[in-house]
């Protein structure tokens, strides 16, 4: 029973600090946003939806040439 109390108070710990180490689904990951900020250095990257968050990841990681102006279009949406 003890072993049982330990395992369980040890899998809720670490779930707590693994929470507390993931990054928000609408924030722009550090790489990634320095990443678009070289591309649109004048864009405003916060404030940002999961929705703008996960487009703007996908553009990024995609080899489309216009990625400037799909970032600027998805910034004033």
């Amino acid at each position: 029973m003890k072993h049982i109390l330990a395992v369980a108070s040890l899998i809720a710990v670490t779930a707590g600090s693994v929470m507390a180490m993931s990054t928000p689904a609408d924030v722009l990951p550090e790489t990634s946003k320095a990443e678009a900020e070289r591309i649109v250095p004048n864009g405003n990257f916060d404030n940002l939806t999961s929705a703008q968050v996960n487009a703007i990841e996908a553009i990024l990681f995609s080899d489309n040439r216009n990625r400037a102006g799909q970032i600027r279009a998805i910034l004033l949406n």
